[in-house]
């Protein structure tokens, strides 16, 4: 069973596809989940919802260690290709170019030569795999299915393929939970104006947008980041 310590934050993923393709991936959401940090979780507001991550993002590498070099860069390049044409098949799952957590391009706008490296006698390239989650299914699980997936690619001469020690939990229409989670804020309004009578009660930032953060390892906490002040006495 693997460890979890806990994350930092959260991260937008970034479209490089025009203003149309821009605008869907503003609604997604990707948060660490190989590590998370208790600071983050204990700082989070008080009211959230938890909702189950629709995706998990890795790293997978290939590299060769073949002793010529231009034979050792064409075993990459059908790799590069074999591993696109296995996810076009497959569904739930999808290839970026990138930064895992950072920045991200649609596979189709990937060259392979923008994302080969040679370095002595290695050459390796990496893409972003998303992976989507399914019912009932634990994390270590759906890491099996992820490993295994690129493992059953045939291999180009010594060419070896590895998925990355991090993991991001990613959440799609993030915004479909704004008017959930507005219903609830003012619940606790009106929970509040009632503990503590009070004559105010005002909240703030709810112009934002509706963020995520990873609670466990295929589990988000999902909230609008607000401060919220309580006024008690006669008022005016």
């Amino acid at each position: 069973m693997r460890n979890f310590l806990i994350v930092a934050g959260f991260t937008a993923l970034f479209a490089t596809g025009g203003a149309h393709a821009q605008e869907g991936r503003l609604q997604s959401i990707t948060v660490t989940a190989s590590m998370i940090d208790r600071d983050d979780l204990l700082a989070a507001p008080a009211i959230y919802r938890r909702v189950q991550a629709d995706f998990i993002q890795v790293d997978v590498s290939y590299q060769s260690g073949t002793r010529d070099a231009a034979e050792r860069k064409a075993e990459l390049a059908t790799m590069f290709e074999r591993l696109k044409a296995a996810v076009s098949k497959t569904q739930g799952y999808a290839l970026e170019g990138g930064a895992l957590g950072e920045s991200s391009a649609p596979i189709d706008t990937v060259l392979f030569d923008d994302i080969y490296s040679a370095y002595g006698a290695q050459g390796s390239f990496t893409l972003i795999m998303s992976i989507d989650t399914r019912p009932g299914e634990s994390f270590d699980k759906l890491m099996e299915r992820a490993g295994k997936f690129v493992e059953d690619i045939k291999a180009a001469g010594r060419t070896e393929a590895f998925l990355g020690d991090e993991q991001y939990l990613g959440a799609r229409h993030t915004d479909k939970h704004r008017e959930a989670l507005l219903n609830d804020l003012q619940a606790e309004v009106r929970s509040l104006q009632q503990v503590f009578r009070a004559s105010k009660v005002s909240l703030t930032g709810l112009e934002s947008r509706v963020i995520t953060q990873p609670s466990g390892p295929l589990e988000l906490e999902i909230f609008i980041p607000y401060k919220l002040t309580v006024e008690t006495g006669a008022g005016e």
